[in-house]
């Protein structure tokens, strides 16, 4: 009986590790976030979560003022993505081809002012 005692929970432990591991799925890349701020008050706000597929840029102080998210994909050249709604934007999700560096900008006048240096996605 002891045996049999062992055996059944050995095979309970064994099959909770192969559903924690069937459960687990990809590795992600971390969440990342991009601010401009301006005195006390963030201004704009871009982020990267998940799969990195995306970036949602979000115009987060009532200051007249669009945002914008300058990002490279890990194929192609630089790409923005501008908000003058006062609220957020998001690029498409493209997980075979995720944002690898984006910034976030305050648009004033036609000029983007971005946050510097570049976040990196670890893409």
């Amino acid at each position: 009986m002891t045996r049999y005692r062992k055996t059944g929970r050995a095979l309970t432990a064994g099959a909770a590790l192969l559903g924690a591991l069937a459960l687990s799925g990809p590795a992600h890349a971390a969440d990342r976030t991009s601010i401009v701020a301006y005195g006390a008050h963030t201004r704009a706000k871009a982020v990267s979560y998940g799969a990195n597929g995306a970036v949602r840029v979000c115009d987060v102080y009532p200051d007249g003022y669009g945002v914008a998210v300058r990002y490279y994909r890990k194929v192609g050249n630089l790409q923005t993505l501008t908000n003058y709604n006062g609220n957020c934007s998001e690029t498409t999700d493209i997980q075979s081809n995720p944002i690898i560096l984006f910034t976030a900008c305050v648009v004033i006048d036609s000029v983007d002012y971005c946050a510097s240096p570049y976040q990196d996605t670890d893409r």
